[in-house]
């Protein structure tokens, strides 16, 4: 037979069970829109029953809340992980692309075009008046105009380049911020867990670094598990571990001693792990942010600088291939127009050769010469002074280049519109990639919540539910109250 004050002792197990339940859901709520939490739920199951009655036979005696469990589904984290690493990629690759296409911004009105078309308007007028001081210094300050427009768009180039340097260098600090932090809270999950609970909060935690994480670098995670409730947790880049469970590893930056482009910035990267082996996401096809940084900074369109065994190729065109593009351009453009002057003879009837329209500095720096900026005189018009000083037959062949197809087979304009096609392309396909990325994002996303996300219509029919169920459990334990009051005081009076 049952113990006479069984029937409290169910009634309070409810009451209990009921009251954690308000808990969680209350738990929930709050954390609606915290990100990265995962939906609570508290594990319910009726307790042990007993055989109290021999005809009757077994009887239960409530019920308990064996553990408080987090709704997550590992398969879509992880299909969400390696979808951030392309994310991030086109993210970083769109937004930086973006920008290489304002600096060559030609708008029809301002830009490169106009600066060029300027030079030989300014010669055409030049014709009209050879020998006039103000024609002449109109022309060259055109020609000193246009190169710093050229020379600009290269230290544009160059402070972009310094730009994404110092973000490859922050991501590595990322990088070794996150695993440190993941390893930290490896071992207080396995703190928790190996009392019997869970770390719900914890495990939030962590998977929201590994969100992280994912965006700046591909990444594999493994995770064992035993039967005591301790766990292991490892994260590796490309096969190599970053965190070992307890243990992270960490990547370092080391400056360049030399450059890989004669025209890169002082001071470039280049990664490593931190006990010396070289680490580069490039060759090994490791997507997310450092990937794409990398491309843009150090992308030769896959051509390495001739004579430099520093060089090597990458096939995407970033900051180095155009500025060789540019430099290419540039070298046409001046030494066509310095080969035209060196056949020459001033106002004074010096030769030309002894003076170069254009110079270039050690740095691979354009300009004017000083000389002619200080005394245009000095521009060549003719090849034969005795011709008189108003001939300008070299003016002609100046002229004659503006449409020349002398730029690998094109026109100035053709040459340099192209380049401005193909940053436009690598605009585009950046751009469209990342809305694909976007989207594909949105979608894994969509399912993780539909299993860890807190609907707020559902949890408010939790709390009717178990605010219900702890009414109905108080009021078995009021009835049992007036059983008991029955069964002491009154019996037998």
């Amino acid at each position: 037979m049952a113990n006479t004050f069984f029937g409290l002792t169910i009634g309070t197990s409810g009451l209990y069970a009921a009251n954690i339940n308000l808990d969680v859901t209350a738990n929930n709520i709050a954390n609606e829109g915290t990100k990265g939490y995962s939906r609570q739920v508290a594990s319910q199951q009726a307790t042990r029953a007993l055989r109290v009655y021999q005809r009757h036979g077994m009887v239960g005696t409530g019920t308990e809340v064996t553990e408080i469990v987090r709704k997550r589904d590992t398969y879509y984290d992880i299909k969400y992980w390696k979808n951030q690493s392309r994310y991030g990629e086109y993210v970083y690759k769109n937004y930086y692309m973006r920008q290489l296409e304002d600096y060559f911004n030609d708008n029809g009105e301002n830009g490169f075009s106009t600066e060029y078309k300027n030079i030989f308007s300014a010669l055409e007028t030049l014709k009209g008046d050879a020998v006039g001081i103000e024609a002449r210094t109109t022309a060259v300050n055109y020609a000193d105009s246009f190169i710093k427009y050229m020379e600009q768009i290269k230290t544009n180039l160059m402070l972009e380049q310094e730009d994404i340097n110092s973000e490859i260098n922050n991501n590595v600090d990322n990088i070794n911020s996150l695993a440190q932090e993941i390893a930290t809270i490896n071992k207080q999950i396995n703190v928790v867990e190996l009392t019997g609970a869970n770390a719900n909060l914890l495990r939030d935690r962590r998977e929201l670094l590994l969100d992280e994480l994912s965006q700046i670098v591909e990444i594999d995670t493994k995770e064992v598990l035993y039967e005591n409730g301790k766990s292991e947790f490892y994260v590796t880049i490309d096969g190599k571990s970053l965190v070992n469970n307890y243990d992270y590893y960490t990547l370092k930056v080391v400056t360049r001693e030399e450059a890989a482009d004669k025209d890169d910035a002082v001071g470039l990267y280049d990664i490593c792990w931190s006990y010396g082996e070289e680490f580069d996401p490039i060759s090994q096809n490791i997507h997310g942010r450092l990937y794409s940084l990398l491309q843009i900074r150090d992308g030769n369109n896959g051509v390495p600088e001739a004579d430099n065994d520093n060089s090597e190729a990458l096939d995407y065109k970033g900051i180095p291939y155009y500025v060789d593009e540019i430099n290419k351009f540039l070298e046409t453009f001046t030494s066509t127009f310095n080969e035209i002057q060196s056949r020459g003879q001033d106002l004074d009837g010096n030769s030309g050769a002894d003076t170069p329209i254009f110079i270039r500095s050690d740095n691979g720096v354009y300009s004017v010469n000083p000389d002619i900026l200080k005394n245009p005189n000095r521009l060549c018009t003719t090849a034969n002074i005795s011709q008189g000083a108003a001939a300008y037959d070299l003016l002609e062949e100046m002229i004659a280049t503006k449409d020349g197809r002398i730029y690998e087979g094109g026109t100035a304009i053709e040459f340099l519109d192209s380049m401005i096609t193909e940053i436009g392309i690598d605009t585009k396909k950046a751009d469209s990639l990342e809305i694909n990325y976007t989207n594909v994002q949105k979608t894994i996303q969509n399912y993780r919540l539909s299993v860890m996300g807190v609907d707020a219509d559902e949890e408010a029919m939790n709390l009717a539910k178990y605010r219900e169920a702890y009414n109905l459990s108080s009021q078995v334990i009021s009835i049992m109250n007036e059983i008991y009051q029955k069964l002491i005081n009154e019996t037998g009076v």
